[in-house]
């Protein structure tokens, strides 16, 4: 059952959210914001924005968690993300529909 519209297909495959994705997908846990843009070699603000989207959608699931930073006595909120299990049904299906057009 395809779960995936024309909307969809073309907001993963947008060029900076298909590498965030594909960042994410690969690592066998969640990232920080920074560790995506670094892997990406993006502007974490941008990043961040992307996962917006990202997770507007249902594709990636994203909280804050505090953690500390080298020589504060302070923690900093930091966002974690991960896919959820609706990526790899539009991955799935967008392989489905490319291998149908072949």
């Amino acid at each position: 059952m395809k779960i995936i519209d024309e909307g969809t297909a073309q907001m993963v495959m947008h060029p900076v959210r298909f590498k965030i994705l594909q960042c994410i997908r690969d690592s066998s846990e969640p990232l920080f914001v920074e560790q995506i843009a670094k892997a990406v070699n993006e502007h974490p603000r941008l990043v961040s924005h992307h996962l917006d989207v990202l997770q507007e959608t249902g594709l990636v699931n994203c909280k804050y968690v505090l953690t500390k930073i080298k020589g504060s006595t302070r923690g900093v909120a930091v966002r974690l993300c991960s896919t959820t299990p609706k990526l790899s049904e539009v991955f799935r299906d967008i392989g489905v529909a490319a291998a149908e057009m072949r």
